[in-house]
Parts: structure tokens; sequence; C-alpha cells
């Protein structure tokens, strides 16, 4: 160790260790260091407590020192206040008061806010409060305001601060006072003291130099006082509050201002939690006033009432809104019922009808800046409202589809002026969107346009669904009506084209991402997750629109196929797709998804009628369904065929269905030659009982009919000879088709234009088999590509595609147009009920209930036997009773025959023909025949092409009338169309065969074969006159 000394010599001394102990016992220095080290902490710790004690000491001194000087100035106040005259400026008595008040070790005895209405004695008038500084005028006035808020300040007290505070509250930020006001309100019970709050906020507001800002404050802070017109009991303090501004003119533009705006921006109040209930409550307050005041929403009133309106609830926050939501829904929640009891009138159909009043005068006046943005304020009001009160959807959109001549035209211009709206039209190219136009089609988080972005989908949302049951309840006399209903026929033809650029950019543009709400990125196409939410509640999606605007485009297909109003080729997107490429992917796409369809749907097909009555617009909700969706890829062009397969040729379609054939066939082995050898399923029918023998035969077959089938016909002299290659059967289907779809059988109907449906009174558990039976004939005609002589209604066609329902969610299910092809009488009818302007309840005495074909009366809806049928419910009668009996009553028939069809054909081919088109599948085209194509693909057994009795033959038929063409056409082949893709598709070929030289001897035809046996006629005029007799008189079939 270094050895001190007082030489100033340091050194190492010498350690002896005389005691023999060992060296660890010594200390190092590192153990010394420490101990200093810690001593000194100690010393500083000490020194530490010690400073405090004594600041600690200083500080209780000066504090008490300072309570005795209050306490001194308060008896000094207290001794003045005793005397008659105070010789003070009344600053200097205010500079006492605020010094001592609600401090001293005396305060508690005194109550310092028992001595304001002393200060207010001893200042005296107005006048000399006036005169106190700013400085001591703010102090007090904070001291005031404070009393005034304590709950336990008796009211005598709060009396006087608040008409000292009616002074010198102007030296306070206008915005702190009614804040503070807002706070006392709410505890007030007194009427006096509730009256001299609310004229303290009036004087405040009205002194304010700045109005705008006043008027700002007055709004945030007092008008969204909870419970404020259930503490203001006083008619005449409501009164004062309601008339403190021009409440149409200054309060509802203010509040319409993007001054409380979304939660996207930042918080109006101190929190969030605070901004969401003085939300509710403003808007309550807002609703309040302006129902009590009777305010009729003039045109001038509506626009800035329901901007103002929108623009509170669009600043609420997703959870507040969802509370609201489920309060209104159920009457229960968080949600104090004042709120609640205000929210109610917006649904009224009263004020729904008023909000959309002054939409006809914008519409007919210039699409001005001012004038756009008003229409656009509706529709958000709308859409607001809509959102919080998911409940009572239905009834507001009902309501807005009762005036479809303001809502539709409203919805649709503002749709127009949209960036949206451009976007699509205008700066799109092909199924992509062009570089320019990518910030407007998927703006940034940041952008500006993003907000607003959010807003237009949410239009063209609702507007869709307007325009959807605009299109469901309208006849077609309304919609050809351009004068009085909905949109005009240039409008609704603008329209198809935005929604068919619109989707088909959805459903193909795989590599353009959409953002449409903050931080979230929605990519279009089979690629991205289309379901993502477009709103923060989650309840509108990119799907949703997808699905929304098929359902209009399908609904303006179909209404053009009933009464054609638009261009041959305006649905074709021919420019924008490869079709021959399309054809050969999706022929394969669909074999991927019909073998997941096969394996996982299609045997299931006990579906309940509540799966029928779901909306095409939809997307469904069954277990099924969402199976199907989530486990299946559904490629683009898988889509497009099976919701909107009007956006390819009719004949690309065909060859489609037809290569679909040809993979089914070669799937199941059924192209190859041994098949008719070894898989031929044999039968023997009496030409007698064509039908009977046929069902017990074969149609325990079901899937296995798609093989060949050996048919033997037997007469009254036995087996017919014969070998069938194909012309027998196809003389079978047609022979049962026949039969089975005459309306003798029972099983079919005829309407006035003698087109089939299946017979409502055909119920029984063996008619049900036969229904499914026939459904597997007509699919084996179609799958063989055999053309039968049967017309089926249009409304029955359209239900072949509802199978698809639990697929696809589009099926199409019948609306009221389609009675017309089921009863034209009853449709008359029912227009007739539509428009009468006199008493309807009175005149035709008609309640919810109809007699079905069983003869029973079926209530339309519960207790609809004593529901009178009167002007206001009379739509929904009308269309209860299309709905009846359209799809109620023949559901079990048509669920029949579908499931009998699809045994042999996948849906999935069905659903890509419109009822028309499936028509023209079945039975050929209804075109006029092309005589030249036909003489083109005919086949000359006995003949060569120029023999002078071929050539007269097709002399004589040239020269006949469409009709009678059509009769030798089905004299030779049993079909009286051409079939769909031309003669050169017919199997087996067009045949004129040589059969002699008798000249009285008639033609004769092998229809199972297509082949006409014409002898050798010497002229014209004889050929002419043994053709239209042997036609006429029905030669018919000969085998030889």
């Amino acid at each position: 160790m270094v050895t001190p000394n007082f030489t100033g010599n340091y050194r190492h001394g010498r350690q002896v260790n005389l005691a023999r102990s060992s060296a660890a016992s010594h200390r190092s220095s590192q153990s010394i260091l420490k101990d200093a080290s810690a001593a000194r902490a100690q010393r500083e710790q000490a020194r530490k407590r010690e400073r405090a004690a004594i600041a600690i000491q200083s500080f209780y001194r000066g504090r008490k020192d300072v309570a005795q000087a209050r306490d001194r100035v308060r008896e000094e106040f207290v001794k003045l206040a005793g005397q008659d005259h105070v010789d003070l400026c009344p600053g200097d008595i205010v500079g006492m008061f605020v010094f001592f008040f609600g401090k001293g070790d005396s305060s508690g005895i005194y109550r310092d806010d028992s001595l304001v209405p002393v200060l207010e004695r001893m200042l005296g008038s107005d006048e000399r409060v006036n005169e106190i500084d700013p400085f001591r005028a703010r102090k007090l006035a904070r001291v005031l305001l404070g009393c005034v808020r304590n709950a336990e300040t008796i009211q005598e007290i709060r009396n006087s601060c608040l008409r000292l505070l009616r002074i010198v509250q102007t030296e306070v930020p206008l915005e702190d006072v009614i804040e503070s006001y807002s706070s006392v309100i709410s505890g007030l019970r007194d009427a006096s003291a509730t009256a001299r709050v609310v004229e303290n906020v009036i004087i405040a507001v009205e002194s304010a130099p700045d109005k705008h800002s006043a008027l700002l404050d007055y709004v945030k802070y007092f008008l969204s006082t909870p419970h404020l017109f259930e503490n203001v009991a006083d008619s005449g303090v409501q009164t004062r509050v309601k008339e403190l501004f021009n409440f149409s003119g200054d309060v509802i533009p203010l509040i319409g201002s993007p001054i409380i705006q979304s939660p996207a921006t930042a918080t109006v109040y101190k929190s969030k939690s605070e901004q969401d209930t003085r939300l509710q409550w403003l808007l309550a307050n807002i609703l309040y006033i302006w129902r009590h005041q009777r305010i009729r929403m003039r045109p001038i009133l509506t626009v800035p009432l329901m901007r103002a309106l929108s623009n509170i609830l669009r600043g609420l926050s997703a959870g507040v809104s969802k509370r609201l939501s489920k309060a209104l829904s159920t009457s229960s929640g968080d949600i104090e019922q004042f709120v609640l009891d205000n929210l109610e009138v917006l649904k009224e159909r009263h004020n729904i009808e008023m909000a959309v009043s002054p939409v006809t005068s914008m519409l007919s006046s210039s699409s001005t800046a001012a004038n756009l943005d008003d229409l656009l304020a509706i529709c958000l009001y709308f859409v607001s409202l809509l959102r919080i009160w998911p409940s009572k959807n239905s009834e507001i959109r009902y309501f807005l589809y009762l005036s479809p001549e303001y809502t539709l035209p409203l919805f649709f211009k503002t749709l127009k002026s949209s960036r949206l709206f451009d976007t699509i039209m205008f700066k799109s190219s092909g199924p992509t969107v062009s570089s320019s136009a990518a910030s407007l089609w998927a703006p940034a988080a940041g952008d500006e346009y993003h907000d607003i972005a959010i807003q237009e989908w949410e239009i063209l949302s609702l507007f869709l669904d307007i325009c959807w049951h605009w299109m469901i309840m309208t006849d077609d006399d309304e919609f050809f009506d351009e004068t009085q209903y909905g949109l005009s026929l240039f409008d609704v033809r603008y329209l198809g084209t935005f929604l068919k650029i619109l989707v088909f950019l959805i459903v193909c543009n795989e590599d353009t991402t959409v953002i449409i709400h903050r931080g979230r990125q929605i990519k279009i196409g089979s690629g991205g997750d289309n379901n993502v939410a477009l709103s923060e509640s989650g309840a509108l999606t990119l799907n949703n629109i997808k699905a929304k605007a098929i359902g209009v485009m399908r609904q303006l297909f179909y209404r053009d196929s009933r009464r054609s109003f638009l261009d041959k080729k305006y649905w074709l997107l021919e420019d924008s797709i490869d079709i021959p490429a399309f054809t050969t992917q999706a022929v394969i796409d669909e074999d991927n998804m019909d073998q997941y369809f096969e394996q996982n749907i299609l045997d299931n097909h006990d579906s309940s009628e509540s799966e029928l009555e779901e909306s095409e617009t939809g997307v469904g909700s069954s277990s099924a369904r969402r199976d199907l969706r989530t486990r299946m890829m559904v490629t683009p062009r898988i889509e497009i065929l099976q919701k909107i397969p009007f956006l390819l040729p009719f004949e690309a379609r065909v060859e489609i269905f037809e290569r679909s054939l040809d993979h089914d066939r070669a799937k199941n082995g059924l192209d190859r030659d041994y098949e008719l050898r070894w898989r031929r399923h044999k039968a023997e029918i009496r030409r007698t009982h064509m039908l009977e023998d046929a069902f017990n035969q074969l149609n325990g077959l079901r899937r296995e009919l798609k093989s060949l089938i050996g048919i033997t016909f037997v007469n009254d002299f036995g087996v017919e000879a014969g070998i069938d290659g194909g012309g027998i059967t196809k003389e079978f289907l047609v022979g049962v088709c026949k039969e089975g779809f005459d309306p003798a059988t029972g099983l079919f109907l005829e309407n006035s234009q003698n087109m089939l449906y299946p017979n409502p009174a055909a119920t029984s558990s063996e008619q049900l088999q036969y229904f499914e039976f026939l459904g597997r004939i007509i699919g084996k005609a179609l799958y063989q590509g055999i053309l039968v002589e049967v017309s089926f209604a249009q409304f029955f066609l359209s239900k072949w595609q509802v199978q698809n329902n639990t697929v696809f969610g589009n099926g199409f299910r019948n609306t009221f147009d389609d009675l017309w092809s089921l009863d034209p009488d009853l449709y008359r009818g029912l227009i007739k009920l539509k428009k009468y302007q006199g008493d309807v309840e009175a005149d035709f005495g008609l309640n919810f209930t109809i007699t079905n074909s069983h003869n029973q009366t079926v209530e339309l809806i519960r207790g609809g036997a004593l529901v009178a049928v009167t002007a206001a419910n009379r739509l929904q009668y009308i269309h209860e009773v299309a709905n009846y009996k359209l799809n109620k009553e023949l559901y079990r028939q048509t669920q029949a025959f579908l499931f009998g069809m699809n045994d042999l054909l996948s849906p999935t081919w069905l659903v890509m023909f419109s009822p028309n088109e499936m028509q023209t599948l079945v039975g050929g085209a209804a075109l006029p025949i092309n005589i030249e194509d036909w003489k083109k693909n005919t086949v000359y057994g006995g003949f060569y092409e120029k023999d002078p009795t071929v050539t007269y033959f097709w002399e004589v038929v040239e020269e006949l009338n469409d009709e009678d063409v059509r009769s030798v056409l089905k004299f030779v082949t049993s079909v009286s169309r051409a079939p769909l893709q031309g003669f050169a598709s017919l199997k087996p070929s067009f045949t004129i065969r040589e059969s002699g030289l008798a000249q009285d001897r008639l033609p004769t035809a092998s229809t199972c074969v297509n082949m006409l046996k014409l002898p050798r006629y010497e002229t014209k005029e004889i050929l002419k006159s043994k053709l239209l007799f042997a036609v006429t008189a029905g030669a018919g079939f000969d085998l030889s």
C-alpha cells in the first residue's frame, strides 16, 4: 500500500507479517475505496434531506403566510361588506375577492361561494362592473364559472354568479364560457337558473366580435350538450335556445360545412370519445329543434339540413355507428332514448319524400357546380341514413323505390358527375385502366380524392339498389314511358354501357389495385380479394358492388329480350375479348368447375323453397354457396359465362356449349366406337305407349342416359325391323316429347301463345317423377344435338337457371312482367289494379289471398285473409300474386324437371343462355330458313345434284311461303326450325333419296334419318302438288 508521511514523500512501505496471519485478512485497496465512496454518498444524502427539509419548511411557511394573508384579506372583505359605503374602486374589490376565493385556512368556515352575492352588492350597478380592468375581470369570470359548475353551489348563489358573468364573461375565451355553461346545464333543475344560463350564452355569442367562430363554438359546445332540452324544460327558455340564430340560415349551413367532418380528419373535440358523445347529442338536439319548430322541409331548407345531418352521421366512429345501429334495431343498448326518439323521424315516409322533393327543380336546372353539390348532399344523406340503420334498410329503400321519378335521376345525375364514372367511361382502355387514370381509379391513402372515392362507391351501391327494384317493380309500359317513370331510355343505355365496362374491369383486371379505404388495398380480378370492405362498417364490398351491377345488367338484358330497345350488338365486348382463345380455355375451366360441382352440390337436390326466394342481386348465405366459393377458383372466364354471358356473341357461347359436350363425352368414354357395342342401353317401346314405356325402362338410368340407347319400336304387328344408328333414337325422343308435353297428358299446359309450362295441379309423387324424366329427355336431346318441336313459355325457360342459385347466386327469379307469358288475362288485370284511380278497397274487394290450382284459398302473406288490398299496399299485393303464380305454385314441378335435366347437362352450361336462346337450343332458330344453306348441305341418293327432279324440288321450296317451307322441313326432320348452327350441323344430314318412277305415289319421309323419299316426278307441278299433299296429309314415317 502507499504509506503517506509528513515529509511529502510517498512510497510503498514494507509489509511485515509479525503475526504470521494470512494475507487475505488484510483489506484490499478496492475495499477501502468502496467504503469511502459509500460514506460520501451517505453524507450527500444527509445534506439533500436537510436541504429538502429546509425547502419544505420554507414553502410551508410561505404558503401559511399566504393563507394567513388570504384570511386577513377575507376578513377585511367581510368587514367592508358590512359598511354602508366602500371607498374602493371595483377593480380593487374584485382583486380582493379573487385573491382569497376558495383559499386560505378559513375558506371552509365562510364558504366563499356565499360571498358572491356580497360581491355583487358591493359592486353595485353594471356600470361599476364594467370599470373592472380586463385582467381582474378575466380572473373573476373564471372563478364564477367554477362556482357555477360546482354541483354543491346553491341556487341563489348560482344565480348571482350568472348575473355577474353576464358582464365579465366577455373577457374569457368564448369556447371556455360555452363549454362551462354546457357542463352546468346538465345538472340544473331550476327553470330560472336555466333561463339565466341560456341568457348568458346568448349574450356571450351575440357580443363576440367574430360571429362565425362564436356560432361554431355555440354549435360545438352548447347544441351538443347532453340532455339539453330535457333539462331546459321551460318552453320560453327552449324558444330562446332555438332562436339564438337563424336555425336554417346560420346553424345548419355551418354544420354542413367541412368543419365537422369524418373521422379521417383530426377530432373536433378533445378526444374521440367526447366527439362521439357530442355528435350524437348534436344530431338529436338539431332534430328536436327542427321537429318542434315544425320547420317544413322546403326546397331551400332541405339540402342544408340533410348535408348537416349527413355530416354528423359520417363524423361518428365505426364503433358508435354500430352501437347506434344496434340500438335503433333493438330499442336497447347504451344509446340515450332521447337520441333514438329523435332519429326515428328520419325514416318516416313523409320525411323521405320531402327529402327528395326538391330534386325535380334541381334536375331541370343546369348542371352547375352548386347544383351538383346539392345533389351529392342528398345522396350522401341517404347513404348515411342507411349505414346507421341496417334494420330499417328495406323500409327506407322501399320509400325511395316509391319515387323513382325523383330518386333515379337524382342518383344517376350525381353518379355521372363523379370521378369514378368518368374514369370508367372515358379513361379505361379495353380490360385495363390507362396509366393516366390510375390515380383516380386507385387513389392513395393520402390522396385528396380518397374520402370522395368512398362516398362515390356508396352512392353507386345505393343507386344500383334503387335501380334494380325499379326494374323489378316497373312493368314494361311504365319502363318505356319516358315522360313519367325513372330513367329515360337514353340514360338506360348510358347506364348499361357504364355497368358493362365496370363489371368487366372488376372481373378481368387482375393487375389493377384499388385502395378504397384507409390503408386497405383491394385487388380487382380473380387474383384479388374482392371481398375486402369498402367501408369501415364492412357492409359494402367490391363483390357486393359487382353483384348489384350484374343484377341490374341482367334485368336490362331480360327486359330487352322481352321487348327490344337496345342494339343487337349493344352488350358485346368482342373488341376486348379474344373469342377463339376464350372459347378454348373456357371449356377447360368449366370442366374443372363442373367436377367440383358434381362432387359437392349436384347430389344435394333437396333444396328448400327458401333458397328460391333469394334475390339475384345478393351474394346469398347458404353454406353450400359459401363453401363452393371459398374452395373453388372461379376464373374471369367462368365468371363472365355464368353471370354476364351476354357480353359474348351467342354463336361463341354455342361453340363453348358444343365443345363442353364433346369434352364431357370424351371424359365418359362416349366418343369411342366400342361404346356402340357394349354400353348401349336397350329398350322396347310401344308406339301407342311411348311415354309410359320410356319412363319405366329408362328413367332409372339417370346420368347413364348420356350413353347411347338402342330403341326397338313395337307396333300393332309386333317388333319393327331396323337398326338404330341414331335416327331411331331421334324419332324416339321426338315421340316421347310429343306425348309427354301434350297438354292432354296433364303434365304441361299451354298459354295463349301455345307455349308450354308445368301444370300447377300436377303435384302427385308419380307426376313429379314424370317431370324429372321429361327433364332428362330434354337434356338427352340437347346432349345428342337433336332438335325437338317443343316450345316452352318464357317464364319457364328462365327458371332453367334457378338451379344455379346455390352456386353463383345469379339464378333468375321470375318477376311481375313474366306473368304475361303465364296468364295474360291475370297480367292485364293486375296492371289495371296498379293504375286504378278510384277506391281500390271498395271497388275491387280484394284481400291478400289467392285460389290455387286445387281450388284452395292460400294466404299470400301471414294473416292475408284479414288484410284488405288498398291503394297503399296494392303494389305489394300485385308482386305477391306474381310471386305465387310464377315461383311458389310451380316450385316442386320446376325443381323436379331441372333435377332430371341436370343429370345430363351441367347447370354451368345452361346458365350461359337467356330464355329465348335456350328455346333456340331446344327447337332451333326461329329465323327464316336459309334455303341456300339447306341446299348446300343436302346429300342425294339415286339422284345427282343437277337431276331435273332435284331441281324441281328446290324451285318449289323457294316458291313456298315461310310457313309451308317449315312444314316441309318438319315433314322430313320432325322439326320446323333450322338447326342451330346451320344445316351442316344436322345429324344425320338432310338426304333426298329416289323412291321410284310412279307418278301417283306420294313423297314419304324417314324422320329418324332426316330422309325425304321422292319419286322421279316428270314436272314441277306434279312434284309441288304431291309434296304439299303429303305434307298436309301427314304421309309420315316410312321405315324402308
